[in-house]
């Protein structure tokens, strides 16, 4: 009912696509990855959740169905992506119940089932579900269990991320902040899939993988050879420009198959939800210097991570590499870019310097 909100949604709907560098207006369906499809989708498909619930019994209905050997039914459903789960059932039974769905969507949702991405399977045989392969194995004390494990496209697409994270970039931009948007992606996605059963299998491959191309990537950039790259920037088991920003590894995320319910959201409490390299990274960006963060942790790894003027403690986020002599002073940016031109400054004592040019 809120007419700004509903306003909203019809300009993200209506915004149009752009093809070949020509607008195109939109008459139907939502964008590829718009940040508005979740929630439509959500709106659109409440009906379902309420139709294939009822298909459902509960309670002691349930626990008479199951005495009798009868079949019964879950589902579980994440925006456009749902599952159907039948229990003591034959495969006439699902084929009769994906043709109600199908029916159901067409004359009250006005949507088609896809053909392609829509099947029946069993659990033994295993089925994809939101990045994960999920299946029945045998467990230790040799009853069957499920078994979630990682899935092979999530893998590929993992490791086409940290590709276009680190490889596929200008060639002006800094290693380090190549290392931040990867380390982000590493994070993020071990985050996500760390309750998989082979989670530390798979992590152990990527860092591998990983720590390869960052290896390829600064050779690339410094034109450097691969062993003088170890010799430079191989701290511990990772890559990177400082010991302090390097690149976050897989396996640093710890499996957990136990999870707890996540705390309740509280607004108003200031947090931060961007790591301070992701907010130095779109600083960067903001600023079209993309090359200036690795010349910034050599002044900091210089001066001892001090502020020059006031002897203050710094951190990368919390400090900003001054150039001593203005750049407009020097024939080109190279010139300026000097390590010898360089300081560390605080944000409050860089604040005071350019107020006193001003």
């Amino acid at each position: 009912m809120d007419n700004k909100f509903l306003r909203l949604i019809h300009r993200l709907l209506k915004a149009g696509v752009v093809i070949d560098g020509v607008v195109q207006p939109t008459t139907k369906g939502v964008p590829q990855g718009g940040v508005a499809s979740p929630l439509l989708a959500n709106a659109v498909l409440n009906k379902l959740d309420w139709f294939i619930h009822s298909k459902g019994f509960h309670g002691q209905a349930r626990n008479r169905r199951a005495r009798q050997g009868l079949p019964n039914l879950r589902f579980a459903r994440y925006a456009d992506d749902w599952c159907v789960f039948l229990t003591r059932c034959n495969r006439q039974y699902a084929e009769r119940l994906k043709n109600e769905i199908r029916e159901f969507l067409r004359k009250t949702c006005s949507l088609e089932l896809s053909p392609e991405k829509t099947r029946i399977t069993h659990v033994r045989d295993g089925y994809d579900f939101l990045g994960f392969n999920i299946s029945v194995g045998v467990g230790k004390s040799g009853n069957l269990v499920p078994k979630v494990r990682v899935g092979q496209k999530a893998i590929a697409k993992i490791q086409q991320r940290l590709g276009d994270a680190l490889r596929y970039r200008p060639m002006q931009e800094s290693i380090s902040i190549r290392l931040a948007r990867a380390s982000a992606v590493i994070r993020g996605w071990s985050n996500y899939f760390k309750i998989a059963h082979n989670y530390t299998k798979v992590a152990n491959g990527l860092d591998y993988q990983a720590l390869w191309i960052a290896v390829k990537t600064i050779c690339r950039k410094s034109d450097i050879s691969t062993a003088k790259c170890f010799r430079k920037h191989l701290f511990g088991n990772t890559i990177g420009v400082h010991k302090d920003q390097t690149l976050a590894r897989f396996v640093d995320t710890k499996p957990s198959h136990y999870l707890t319910s996540p705390e309740s959201y509280q607004p108003g409490n200031n947090q931060n939800y961007l790591e301070d390299d992701e907010w130095e990274m779109a600083f960067i960006h903001h600023e079209r210097r993309l090359g200036c963060s690795d010349l910034k942790w050599k002044a900091l790894a210089r001066d001892g991570f001090y502020c020059r003027s006031c002897g203050g403690e710094v951190a990368s986020n919390t400090s900003h590499a001054d150039h001593i002599q203005p750049v407009k002073s020097f024939a080109n940016l190279e010139m300026a870019d000097s390590l010898d031109n360089i300081q560390t400054l605080c944000h409050c004592c860089h604040k005071l310097k350019h107020a006193r040019k001003q």
